[in-house]
């Protein structure tokens, strides 16, 4: 997952983060690891845009 600039990451994990956000595949309800998963992949982009991927290289 790849976002176009900072604002777009944070906004996705703040939508995520709500309570009562639920998301489906293939009609299935996420998981919390499918949440986590989500969200780390947010956070690696954000790293990535800001130019520190020495947080999650390390």
């Amino acid at each position: 997952m790849e976002f176009e600039n900072v604002k777009e990451a944070i906004q996705f994990m703040l939508e995520l983060s709500e309570k009562g956000t639920t998301m489906k595949t293939n009609g299935v309800d996420f998981t919390i690891d499918d949440y986590k998963e989500m969200y780390s992949e947010a956070l690696y982009s954000m790293c990535d845009l800001l130019g520190m991927q020495d947080l999650y290289l390390a």
